[in-house]
């Protein structure tokens, strides 16, 4: 979506936090840059906005919101394949348009640019994705391991950006391996064969990036102009320390080892790595662009119940991320904490713990009566319907489930309706309609 900056005669950093959320919440509602393509867009574009800002801030809107995110099902909705989804941007744009229109929920459909070509060219080692590694009609999968090994926490602490550049690159990326020969106090080293030769096959990849996100990008501003929102914004703004250390670097087991063998190191490049995250989004207060959505989606991977001690979510991975959204609250916008699998057991710890009316819940797994109890006064909730309720049931069930739902979480406002993260590929097309269909014929607010 195209922005603006703020307005000049307006200092952004003497703005209280709900002034600079205002601002954010009215650029959203009358974006810049966006030409309709009819009065009948805008309304439905301003309803749409309207909705969710009012569920958000804990009103009443007309009625509950919906906003699946469709992921796999989108593609096998339109009768593409997830290779398709990789490598060709005219079908991903065809089935973000498609899905958007006909399904006609309360957000876009995003297109995100196929990443395949550019993936290939890097030598990507930690997916494995359809076309590549994978039958065509696969899920991406994500290879863990550690990456990071266990005695070099101390040279990314001291300078992450040149351990991710000289080390971890070269691991993960099968093109980058010349760049382990980099010296940045030689500039000799750039004369390297082996690092020429790297860093000429991350320019193609690069290029080859953006010339697809160049048309994805204008295929989504054209979604806007039909008149459905873009659901999240900022992106690179959403950073839990524990997920990025966990994830790329160190891996489960490995980041598992750590929690016990060298708690203090862990906490320290978690510390770093919340201060750096800090940092950005106080930047982004300096240059301030208004347009888009001020939800910052968090996907949160390794905090669920299953995955640590009530003790260590406390210790190692929920204060880092509460000062991180704190942060982003203070600079007016809005965290959507996405909890990946059950948060029955950290409701507790989270319960109050940051401003009422200016975080969004979305719970994949919790159970959604401990969650109302719990937060449902204080934070707009995301009540998912089951992935295998869509998958394997009827749409008269869905419906009902769409029903009791909304009347356990709905009565007073701040709910949406969405799905458990992204939608196989299994999800029965009626059962998605039937999703929708059932939030607006029983979300409706007197």
């Amino acid at each position: 979506m195209t922005t603006k900056t703020i307005e000049a005669n307006i200092n952004w950093e003497e703005l209280t936090p709900d002034e600079k959320l205002d601002r954010r919440l009215q650029a959203w509602l009358s974006p810049p840059g966006i030409n309709f393509a009819s009065p009948e867009a805008e309304a439905g574009y301003k309803a749409r906005v309207t909705r969710l800002t009012n569920a958000i801030l804990l009103r009443k809107p007309d009625r509950v919101p919906v906003t699946p995110h469709l992921g796999e099902f989108a593609a096998a909705y339109c009768g593409y394949t997830e290779k398709d989804m990789w490598y060709d941007a005219d079908k991903v744009i065809e089935v973000a348009t498609r899905c958007t229109l006909e399904l006609d929920f309360d957000a876009k459909a995003d297109a995100s640019a196929p990443q395949g070509v550019a993936y290939e060219i890097i030598d990507e080692r930690q997916r494995r994705w359809p076309g590549h590694g994978l039958p065509d009609d696969a899920a991406v999968q994500f290879i863990e391991g550690e990456y990071m090994k266990a005695d070099e926490y101390d040279a990314f602490i001291l300078d992450e950006s040149d351990f991710r550049m000289r080390t971890y690159l070269p691991r993960v990326w099968g093109s980058a391996e010349g760049l382990h020969q980099l010296s940045f106090g030689a500039v000799r080293s750039f004369g390297l064969p082996e690092v020429q030769a790297a860093l000429k096959k991350l320019m193609q990849a690069g290029e080859e990036a953006r010339r697809y996100e160049a048309r994805i990008s204008a295929a989504n501003k054209k979604l806007n102009e039909l008149g459905y929102p873009d659901l999240r914004g900022g992106a690179g703004l959403a950073v839990t320390p524990f997920d990025r250390i966990g994830d790329n670097l160190r891996g489960q087991r490995g980041i598992a080892l750590d929690m016990y063998k060298q708690p203090e190191k862990l906490l320290q490049a978690i510390d770093m790595l919340k201060k750096k995250a800090i940092m950005a989004i106080r930047r982004s207060g300096k240059t301030v662009k208004l347009g888009g959505s001020p939800i910052i989606g968090f996907p949160l991977h390794k905090g669920a119940d299953s995955f640590m001690s009530d003790k260590q979510f406390r210790t190692f991975y929920w204060p880092s991320l509460r000062e991180i959204c704190q942060a982003l609250i203070e600079e007016g916008f809005i965290p959507e904490l996405r909890t990946q699998g059950s948060y029955t057991t950290r409701l507790e710890a989270v319960r109050g713990s940051l401003p009422r009316g200016r975080v969004i819940w979305h719970l994949y797994l919790t159970d959604m009566k401990d969650a109302e109890e719990a937060l449902g006064k204080d934070y707009c909730l995301v009540g998912a319907v089951p992935q295998s309720l869509l998958s394997t049931g009827q749409p008269e069930q869905v419906e009902e489930y769409c029903k009791n739902l909304i009347e356990l979480c709905g009565q007073d406002g701040g709910f949406i309706v969405s799905s458990p993260g992204a939608l196989g590929a299994d999800a029965k097309p009626d059962n998605v309609r039937a999703m929708i269909l059932a939030t607006k014929k029983y979300g409706v607010y007197k």
